[in-house]
């Protein structure tokens, strides 16, 4: 999966991180976001950034794997975004 990544800071010691994955129509898959969470976390790391908190909003929906005339609850996610925290410590 591909991602557009946005970085706000959140005044001197604490940045926020959005992850947005490009819709494709294809299904989200969390493994692939929770590594991309993962190589950025260790990334940000030697610079002093530590993760600590994460949360995810739903952006799209597609699809249906019941009954197409009504919401039957099938429908799966194409796009999500997912949000980073997080605060400036001394690195080790």
């Amino acid at each position: 999966m591909q991602y557009d990544k946005l970085e706000l800071s959140a005044g001197d010691d604490q940045l926020i991180v959005v992850f947005v994955n490009q819709d494709t129509s294809q299904m989200v898959d969390p493994s692939a976001f929770a590594q991309a969470l993962a190589d950025d976390a260790t990334a940000r790391r030697p610079n002093g950034w530590r993760l600590v908190s994460i949360g995810s909003v739903p952006m799209r929906q597609a699809g249906t794997a019941g009954n197409v005339l009504f919401q039957s609850g099938g429908q799966f996610e194409t796009q999500a975004g997912l949000i980073a925290l997080y605060v400036a410590e001394p690195p080790r």
